[in-house]
């Protein structure tokens, strides 16, 4: 666990500070900033749809991408040293906030704790609170899961939420100009979109508040 933490920050920190000197663009030092963002509860994995917009250094893919590492990266940081971390006092609290949500949301779907591995895939993919990294790593011990196990589905469920949003957000970029020009097609296509993701919700949510 130890050494696979130490080769995952290399490649994060290593990886990111590689790309940046090698692309030559001045834009690319925002990738620094998107790294403890994806980690933030927000914007988290949402920040993939920003890249959509002109200008952005990453694109939905690659965005995607570091998303995924930096979970990983996260998820064996907390399980590495979570105790070492928490003698910190602000790294506490902001810990324990954490903690609290994660072990609310269990305590409001029960299922989650049932499902066990895949209760903490589908935590880590559902647009729940504190459900990123650090939240989905909390999640994994209070369902019992090895550390091992906890960082594999925190890993899983980040590649999945990350994947579904990079294709969105590509899709979305692809036909940006075309909705933009006429305000009433976006318009029902965001209503329509909205909808939709409201009524799947509200059935995932039934079936993981029974009992």
């Amino acid at each position: 666990m130890f050494w696979a933490w130490i080769v995952a920050l290399i490649v994060l920190l290593g990886g990111t500070a590689t790309w940046i000197a090698l692309s030559h663009d001045p834009r690319a030092e925002w990738v620094w900033g998107a790294i403890p963002a994806l980690i933030a509860p927000f914007p988290g994995k949402y920040l993939i749809f920003g890249t959509v917009i002109e200008g952005a250094p990453l694109g939905p893919w690659q965005t995607a991408l570091l998303a995924v590492v930096v979970d990983l990266a996260t998820a064996l940081s907390l399980a590495v040293g979570l105790g070492w971390m928490a003698r910190f006092a602000w790294v506490e609290r902001g810990l324990k906030k954490i903690h609290d949500t994660a072990q609310g949301v269990l305590d409001q779907y029960p299922r989650f704790r049932r499902m066990a591995f895949f209760g903490v895939v589908f935590f880590v993919f559902l647009p729940l609170p504190a459900s990123g990294a650090i939240g989905g790593t909390f999640v994994s011990q209070f369902v019992g899961l090895s550390r091992t196990a906890g960082v594999l589905a925190v890993t899983v469920g980040g590649i999945l939420v990350s994947i579904a949003f990079a294709a969105l957000a590509q899709w979305l970029g692809a036909r940006g100009e075309a909705l933009m020009q006429s305000p009433w097609v976006l318009g029902v296509s965001i209503a329509v979109f909205a909808a939709f993701v409201w009524w799947c919700w509200t059935r995932v949510r039934a079936q993981l508040q029974r009992r």
